[in-house]
């Protein structure tokens, strides 16, 4: 009995990736079936509309956690060439954190799709913006990858929500 239960769950998770990876593919982004595939919610998504809301969540997750992890690298500094550099990127993050909410809020109110990404887009921003700074003071950046992450959850979550209309 356990046998065909186990071939179900397999062809369900089979189903539910090759959805997710068709979606994905029209965003373009290589990233996207990695993401969407680490929230156990994704197993249950049957449309765009709920992959994108999945995205939504998981890039402002993602901004808050930047947030913080942003100042964290600016503690770490104290003093040092980046100090001023990183208090501004966190900054940036935390104002893109209360913008991620909103896009979460006004998404999760069937709010318009244009606001959820003008929110959204904050984080993407604080990303760049980050990276972009700090490579003018610095050979190397202490958050490249925190600024990579973030930058790429919130474009995702902006591409798939793009398809929406």
């Amino acid at each position: 009995m356990a046998r065909p239960a186990a071939a179900v769950t397999v062809l369900l998770a089979v189903v539910v990736l090759v959805s997710v990876a068709r979606t994905c593919k029209r965003t373009n982004h290589t990233e996207c079936v990695k993401m969407l595939s680490a929230d156990r919610r994704s197993a249950r998504a049957t449309t765009v509309h709920q992959l994108a809301g999945i995205a939504v969540d998981i890039a402002a997750a993602t901004v808050k956690s930047s947030a913080a992890a942003v100042y964290g690298k600016f503690l770490e500094n104290h003093g040092q060439v980046l100090e001023l550099t990183l208090l501004e990127c966190w900054w940036m993050y935390d104002l893109a954190a209360g913008e991620a909410q909103a896009a979460v809020d006004a998404y999760s109110s069937g709010g318009a799709y244009l606001d959820v990404v003008r929110h959204q887009l904050a984080g993407y921003y604080a990303g760049i913006m980050c990276g972009n700074m700090i490579v003018r003071r610095s050979k190397v950046s202490p958050v490249a990858d925190i600024d990579r992450t973030t930058a790429t959850h919130c474009n995702i979550a902006v591409d798939l929500i793009g398809l929406l209309y």
